[in-house]
This record gives C-alpha cells, structure tokens and sequence, in this order.
C-alpha cells in the first residue's frame, strides 16, 4: 500500500481537528441547555416545596438581616402579609418585636451560623400569642449567604402538654388531700412529718406535732347521720385551716383525728396555735335543717422533737399518749406530752 503523503495526512487532521471541534461544541451547548434545564427545574421544584411547606420559612439575607422571602403558611400564621415582610430585619416585624433578644440572636447565628429555640412566643397581627418553635441555619445561595429560618407552630403541642403537667398537678394534690376536707392525707403527713424531722435534727430546731381528735364524734353520726358529720369534719378543718401558719401542714389522720405539724416551733407558739383551736372549737355551730349542733370540743394532745422523740414514730406515739390524756381528763382539753420514746 502506497504511503500517504504529508499534505495528506496534514489535511485529514485539519479535517478531523474541525469535527472534533463543531462537534465539543454542539456537546457544550447541549451541555449548557441541560445545565440550564437542570436549575430551572430545580428553582421550580425547591419553589413548590417552598409555598406548600406547613411551616413557616423566612429567608434573611445574613449580612444585612433584610428579610428577602417569606412563605405563605408564615404570612396566614402571623396575619401578616409579604410587603409587611420584605426588606424588613426581623425585629423590625411585629410578630419580633416583643422578642427582646431578636437582633442578639441574629449576630450570634452569624457567628455560629446555627439557633434553635424550642418554644418561642411569637404575636400575630391580630394580637394572639403562638408558641412557635424556631430553628435558623445559615447556608451559601450562589455567591451570597442567607439564613432560612424555620419556624413550627407547635401551639396544639403545646396545649397538650400543659394540660398533662395540670392533669398530672391535679392528680399529685388527689394523691395527697383528703377528698372530703381537702385537708393533706395520712400518706402525705407520713412522708412529710419524716423529711421536717430530718429537717430539724439538720438546722437544730424544734418542731411541734399537735394531734386533735372531736370529742363525742361517733354519738353525732349516730344522732344526726353521716351527712352531719361530714359537715362538723370540715367546719372544724376550716378552724384549723385559718389558724395556722403557712408554713403549718394540717392533715386529716383518720376518721375524726387530726394532726398539725408546726415546723420551727417553739413550745410556747405550738401551745398558743392548739388553744386557739380549742377555743374556737367550743364556739363552733352546725346548722341541719332547723336545728343547730352546738357544743362542740376537742382534745388535743401535743408533742414536740426533740423533746418527745427523735423519731416520726417516736413523735406520734407521744403525741397520742397525751392526747389519751386528755381523753381521760374529761375531754375538751390538752395535755402537753412528758414522755420521751
């Protein structure tokens, strides 16, 4: 075969180097055109998520802080609407501006380009508190950086758990009242007379227990009924109620017995509290239909740590000693225990 010449060969390169070229660049215009395509549709389908999201989405230019774009489930949440948006800081809109904290927020997100606020209180136009949950995350778009900022009505949420924590609350005070009195219960006098004792063995300070019980209760239930006697439980509740300290805790033991635990007491000022009751006790009136239950009385017998016992047990045993006493000392009296267990 006879070789070709090199004006041939010089020829078909020049001939190969114009395909190759013409045909890189109908390869990169086609390239282009898909490139183009590609974020076109890209834009569209971030745009769609965009306007369909059911949060709130703010977009905020992070050098200036000017809102550049906002969503329609955020105007609809807040009553506001885009123009009241845009090109506006953040804490320059309504629904920020009882958020003292807004331009703060916004120079630390710059510098640690990320804040979450899990229940945030944002004000709607129209005046209504949403408790929004707000998550701010900085990103590059381009050549320029924006944070988008996220924001979750999480109001029903809420709700929801505020109102378990109040169920929860009611359900601790049932746990813990007597529900006829509304006095604390036996277990919570229990629970409660051990932790002052410890209290008081720590701070070295006396502590008064003063245990009561109505006298002849058993012949009001008998004479009257329990419905009177339910109401001669709790009229004398309220006399010891409104005649304690607050820091006093008042329980109902059982039955007709009572028992006031008076924390950093004095003899003297446990003494003064248990005559007062029984005072106002004798003074103390039933009104039934057309007749009125008078007369009344109760013996009280007190104890006091350390004095008495260093034990709750030892201390409500003592205190009942003494009001056995007073049981047999013709009732209606009180009778200060001398014992030690």
């Amino acid at each position: 075969m006879k070789p070709k010449s090199m004006e041939t060969q010089t020829t078909m390169l020049y001939m190969l180097g114009k395909i190759f070229l013409a045909t890189k660049e109908r390869w990169g215009k086609s390239m282009k055109a898909i490139n183009e395509k590609t974020l076109v549709d890209s834009e569209l389908r971030y745009r769609r998520l965009f306007e369909a999201a059911q949060d709130g989405i703010l977009i905020l230019d992070a050098e200036t802080g000017d809102i550049k774009d906002v969503n329609p489930f955020l105007e609809k949440l807040l009553g506001y609407t885009q123009d009241e948006f845009i090109s506006k800081k953040l804490w320059e809109v309504g629904a920020f501006k009882d958020i003292k904290a807004s331009k703060n927020a916004f120079l630390a997100l710059q510098k640690n380009e990320y804040i979450r606020y899990k229940d945030l209180p944002l004000r709607a136009k129209n005046g209504q508190l949403i408790q929004v949950e707000f998550v701010s995350n900085v990103y590059t778009e381009g050549r320029e950086k924006v944070i988008q900022c996220n924001i979750r009505d999480i109001s029903e949420r809420k709700q929801a758990q505020d109102a378990l924590l109040k169920s929860e609350t009611i359900l601790r005070e049932q746990s813990v009242r007597d529900s006829l009195t509304g006095l604390f219960n036996r277990r919570y006098l229990e629970e409660t007379l051990r932790r002052e004792i410890n209290r008081a063995a720590r701070k070295k300070y006396t502590l008064g227990v003063i245990m009561l019980d109505i006298d002849n209760f058993k012949t009001i239930n008998d004479t009257y009924g329990h419905p009177t006697g339910d109401m001669v439980l709790c009229e004398f509740s309220n006399i010891i109620s409104r005649n304690i300290r607050e820091e006093d805790i008042a329980c109902r033991y059982g039955g007709d017995e009572f028992i006031v635990v008076l924390p950093d007491t004095s003899l003297q000022v446990t003494c003064e509290r248990a005559e007062q009751i029984l005072s106002l006790t004798g003074q103390m009136q039933v009104q039934i239909e057309d007749s009125t239950i008078s007369e009344l009385s109760t013996s009280i017998g007190i104890s006091l740590y350390p004095d008495n016992g260093n034990t709750k047990g030892d201390i409500l045993q003592t205190a009942d000693m003494a009001l056995y006493s007073a049981k047999n000392n013709g009732r209606g009296c009180m009778v200060l225990s001398d014992r030690s267990v």
